[in-house]
């Protein structure tokens, strides 16, 4: 899914995003979580201010972002603190 991304651009274009808008509503990004690059591409796997995460995507090549994956606050996997019971039942 396309979106618009408002990013930082330190020494390079794009460096990391600051907000971004879904339909009406623009989200502000409050923390980078992760990054990773592929050959064309940047990944940023962002926490927003809504507290839900998200992974937007960056071609170089298009001059695009995505969005390639989100995933809601409380849902499993977001939160790494959260003490997830693992006793085999």
């Amino acid at each position: 899914m396309r979106v618009k991304v408002e990013a930082y651009a330190g020494h390079t274009a794009n460096e990391r995003p600051l907000r971004f808008t879904l339909g009406e509503r623009t989200v502000a990004v409050t923390e980078v979580l992760d990054r990773w690059y592929g050959e064309q591409q940047r990944y940023f796997r962002v926490r927003a201010e809504d507290g839900d995460v998200y992974v937007l995507k960056y071609s170089d090549r298009d001059d695009r972002w995505e969005l390639v994956s989100f995933t809601r606050q409380g849902s499993r996997g977001t939160d790494p603190r959260r003490d997830i019971d693992k006793t085999v039942h």
